[in-house]
């Protein structure tokens, strides 16, 4: 719940002030997680940000956490999205906090070459970029984006 995302929060806000640290904390929080979340598992780790599966009992979810600023970067591009369209081509976001948020998660799957470039087509008209495979999941039997960046030429 969002409440994990505040103790979440509090706890990493102290590590960077206790260590005199500027950069997020990847190592630390992902012990942190394994305690708050039993079961739940390490996916991965972009330039940015860390990724974990955490299962509710009837869904799997992706807790992602990084730096605020790339957090709020990706909750802006979610709410820049019209509201009838923002989970038919975006993964569902659930909710965020100061240094994670929480998403659908889905399967990894190939991803058929006319989806991957009506998944394109739709992110280009909205001003997104990076939308490759690796980026796109089957979420709930559809494919969806997971991850996108803002344009440089249409913040």
């Amino acid at each position: 719940s969002v409440k994990v995302g505040a103790t979440l929060g509090e706890i990493v806000d102290t590590l960077k002030k206790i260590r005199k640290r500027m950069a997020f904390p990847h190592k630390e929080v992902k012990t942190i997680i394994s305690f708050l979340f039993p079961g739940s598992a390490h996916k991965g780790r972009g330039a940015f940000k860390s990724a974990f599966l955490v299962r509710s009992r009837a869904k799997a979810l992706a807790l992602k956490t990084a730096n605020p600023k790339h957090i709020a970067r990706d909750m802006r591009i979610y709410e820049k999205l019209p509201r009838t369209l923002r989970n038919r081509y975006f993964a569902k976001i659930y909710w965020n906090s100061k240094y994670c948020l929480l998403q659908k998660y889905g399967k990894a799957a190939k991803v058929p070459k006319e989806t991957l470039e009506d998944l394109r087509r739709f992110a280009k008209g909205h001003g997104l970029t990076d939308v490759r495979p690796d980026n796109v999941r089957k979420v709930d039997g559809r494919f969806k984006i997971v991850d996108a960046n803002i344009s440089k030429r249409r913040k």
